[in-house]
């Protein structure tokens, strides 16, 4: 869709969010703006002839935030050029979160190791799974098996509809703080008609192209949305540490010991141990570091008789058991469908602000997800947005059904998978759900004696891997604003939750950018020779010719440049070097005119397209208009709205 001679509002409020200018004249970058002079990402290991990277896989670290200066390389010399622009978050995804274990070459076209790539990153996955969805079943006031079976309905559906391969879908923490007030009011029941409800909302909401929204979120705000993650994150992997009264465990106790030590030798194991034992020996590539460092973790541990907290002690061994009987059951639960046939209206009106809720929060921390994933996954695709907010709503719809609490993507084991290989086909999420579902129904008693700090380890390091440790050096190299919007995104990310964080945060950057731009508007005066199209010449008249953008943030500026009684007859007034954005620009110019006709002057606007002109007559009320549009010629500026396929 085009339009010419006036910028549509969705223009103003999508430059408002997409850049902030830099002192030295740079632009902060939308996240979903590319930007041709982007640092590519340092080399971490030499590289042979051909370009491909060689040497030791790359563990979970942390490397520095890229963007602020990039390295310009002629021939053997290299200079550190000054300050340039930031890249957006897809480009800059890597220095957010890096590698986990063996890079995984997209470029493969055998199915077969594709296919396989992606059932172990799946199976991988399926046991950091467990912890968190256990957790969060706490955390909204239902049985754990109720998280479990919500984790493997929501990401196989999720999965299987989504926009991109690779995302990991689950009952999340956000969307169970969210509900753990209803729950606690009308019981758990209630829940599954929320969760029904939040996916319906989400379904509609995707259909319409409401996703593609997530691209107004700026830079700043992406940052203190994964700094504030992996906070959160981490906070939750500390409860594992704590013994019955609250307190961390002692080093000196047998229980201290087993407990951090058993973690200790996770992370070393996932970070060292397997990326080395993957050069020497190449059938141990077909391995997740996670998964095998989970596994050689669990077997040191039992072997030896640590005394660690395992899942079937922290979730209950009836979680655990096994067997049929724990598969969930199809259709909402009668604590909830009786009521709503009794009073639909009322029931509604309890569940819909929840649900709405947790739709919004849902579908931003799962679009979050997918661009943070666009940036780590090297196959050449972008994720769609529309398909993973309707993946989402299938997947909280079926989970409802089936009795589940609903949730969304989780980035913490998304980056799992994709550093695993998961994001090389969406059967690594699907398979998540497969492992995961036989491990609850056969493998239950075994899956309860893995150790929690084991998994504890393996987010811990993923928390390390999520925070964007750069972003610390930028105060003082990028403007105090977008450092000020890092930091209150972060603080309300943790303090309260992801949806407000992000709106919060999108509105503090909008209104900073209008502030910033609706001070630029200036004028500069000259003399010009006119020949108007109703009249004889006029030789030096007094010209206005504005520079920078006159929309709603700077009328009154914009009004304040014009001495009307000062000024001659004839006025022109020159917008060659200014564009109008919207309504209250055109009001602006009506007004001045109308200010110098009132007093007998004559105005010709110059070089303003020919839509602008039809609609200031449009405005106009009643006579003829104090102004004149001349020069109007096919070379004037065409204003494009940016088009989404």
């Amino acid at each position: 869709r085009r339009r010419r001679g006036l910028y549509n509002p969705l223009v103003v409020f999508s430059l408002t969010l997409a850049s902030t200018t830099l002192p030295s004249g740079k632009c902060f970058a939308h996240p979903a703006l590319p930007i041709s002079n982007a640092r590519p990402p340092k080399q971490r290991f030499g590289t042979d002839n051909g370009g491909a990277a060689k040497g030791k896989s790359t563990p979970i670290s942390g490397t520095p935030f890229r963007g602020i200066s990039r390295r310009v390389s002629n021939d053997d010399s290299a200079a550190e050029a000054p300050p340039s622009q930031i890249e957006s978050i897809v480009a800059n995804a890597k220095s957010i979160s890096t590698s986990m274990g063996k890079k995984i070459d997209l470029t493969d076209k055998t199915l077969r190791g594709k296919y396989l790539t992606a059932i172990t990153a799946g199976l991988a996955v399926s046991l950091a799974m467990i912890p968190e969805a256990v957790s969060f079943s706490f955390v909204a006031g239902v049985n754990p098996l109720v998280g479990l079976w919500t984790t493997v309905v929501l990401g196989f559906f999720a999965a299987l509809f989504g926009g991109r391969a690779g995302i990991q879908s689950s009952a999340s923490g956000a969307c169970s703080v969210v509900v753990a007030a209803l729950c606690a009011s009308h019981g758990s029941g209630y829940l599954a008609g929320c969760a029904a409800l939040s996916g319906l909302l989400q379904i509609t909401s995707g259909a319409l192209g409401v996703g593609k929204l997530i691209r107004l979120v700026p830079h700043p705000v992406m940052v203190g949305f994964v700094n504030g993650l992996a906070v959160v994150m981490l906070k939750a992997q500390l409860g594992h540490f704590k013994g019955a009264g609250g307190a961390f465990l002692s080093l000196l106790s047998p229980e201290g010991k087993a407990t951090y030590g058993c973690a200790l030798l996770t992370m070393a194991l996932v970070r060292y141990g397997i990326p080395a034992l993957q050069e020497k020996v190449e059938p141990a590539k077909a391995v997740p570091p996670t998964l095998g460092g989970v596994v050689i973790a669990t077997s040191i541990a039992r072997f030896l008789k640590w005394p660690v907290k395992t899942l079937a002690d922290a979730a209950g061994a009836e979680t655990f058991r096994g067997g049929l009987s724990t598969l969930p059951k199809i259709g909402l639960p009668a604590s909830f469908w009786t009521p709503f046939q009794n009073a639909p209206l009322e029931t509604l009106r309890i569940i819909l602000p929840y649900a709405v809720t947790m739709a919004a929060v849902g579908s931003i921390e799962s679009l979050l997800t997918l661009q943070l994933l666009d940036g780590i996954v090297d196959d050449g695709k972008r994720g769609s947005t529309k398909k993973e907010v309707i993946g989402q709503g299938i997947g909280n719809l079926a989970s409802g059904l089936t009795g589940g609490i609903g949730g969304c993507a989780l980035i913490g084991q998304s980056l799992i998978s994709a550093q695993s290989g998961g994001g090389v086909s969406k059967l690594s999420g699907m398979a998540m759900s497969i492992f995961l579902a036989l491990g609850i129904v056969a493998f239950a008693p075994l899956l309860g004696q893995i150790p929690v700090v084991s998994l504890a380890g393996v987010m811990l390091l993923v928390c390390q891997s999520t925070f964007s440790w750069g972003s610390l050096r930028l105060v003082g190299k990028i403007p105090n604003l977008d450092a000020f919007i890092i930091a209150l995104v972060t603080y309300v990310t943790i303090k309260d939750d992801l949806a407000k964080a992000v709106l919060i945060g999108t509105i503090t950057s909008a209104l900073g950018f209008a502030w910033k731009q609706s001070t630029k508007i200036s004028t500069t005066l000259s003399q010009t020779k006119l020949n108007p199209p109703s009249g004889p010449t006029l030789p030096n008249v007094k010209t206005y010719n504005i520079n920078g953008p006159l929309f709603f943030g700077s009328t009154q500026s914009f009004s304040q440049l014009f001495r009307v009684k000062e000024d001659p007859d004839d006025v022109v007034i020159d917008f060659t070097q200014s564009r109008v954005y919207d309504h209250s620009a055109l009001e602006a110019i009506n007004s001045i005119c109308d200010r110098y006709g009132s007093i007998g002057k004559r105005v010709y606007l110059r070089r303003l397209s020919s839509e602008c002109a039809k609609l200031l007559a449009k405005i106009h009320k009643g006579g003829l208009p104090p102004y004149e549009v001349i020069e109007v010629s096919p070379s004037d500026p065409v204003y494009d709205v940016a088009d989404d396929e």
